[in-house]
């Protein structure tokens, strides 16, 4: 008879534990399902915030050494480039067709207030240097600041033939001249 009861209470035993750990795989199995859905509908939502178009044209990123240049017969004209990039340019069939380089500048004009008047730049006489010797001017915007103002220009563009890297800017203004030297990255 003991060994009956004994037998009975081990397999009662054996069916207490096998149902609890089925509940608790059942459990987690529900837990992962639910984590799995979060992190799909997460990752769908980001997909539709960020979309990423296929075609997307290839952008380099210029470094202008030095950016600021000092300009003007009496050094009144203190230009900063910013927002220097270049994005490629194609054909519907893939084919490169140059770049387009658009850049911004920020004039102050270093007069004191009430001496003189304002000074102004138009970015037409600028000179874009290219890696093959050729020289290309931009499509030219004009900006202008009174005295101890600082100014940011509209976007400037340079378009560069298919096959050619942009490498120095020569900035003039007032029959001075300041060299840029450019790295495209």
């Amino acid at each position: 008879m003991k060994k009956a009861i004994l037998t009975l209470g081990l397999m009662a035993s054996l069916a207490l534990i096998y149902s609890c750990k089925s509940g608790q795989e059942k459990e987690n199995t529900e837990e992962a399902s639910v984590t799995e859905t979060t992190s799909s509908t997460t990752d769908a939502a980001t997909a539709e915030e960020n979309p990423q178009p296929a075609n997307e044209p290839k952008t380099y990123t210029i470094i202008a050494t030095p950016d600021t240049a000092l300009l003007g017969k009496e050094k009144e004209a203190f230009i900063k480039i910013k927002d220097i990039k270049a994005v490629e340019l194609s054909n519907p069939d893939g084919k490169s067709e140059g770049m387009e380089l658009t850049y911004k500048i920020e004039l102050t004009n270093k007069r004191a207030i009430g001496n003189s008047n304002n000074i102004g730049i138009n970015t037409g006489n600028f000179r874009l240097e290219l890696d093959n010797g050729q020289k290309i001017a931009p499509s030219s915007i004009y900006v202008s600041a009174q005295p101890e103002e600082t100014k940011t220009s509209d976007e400037d563009k340079f378009t560069i033939p298919a096959g050619a890297k942009p490498v120095g800017l020569s900035l003039f203004m007032d029959d001075t001249r300041a060299s840029v030297k450019l790295e495209l990255k």
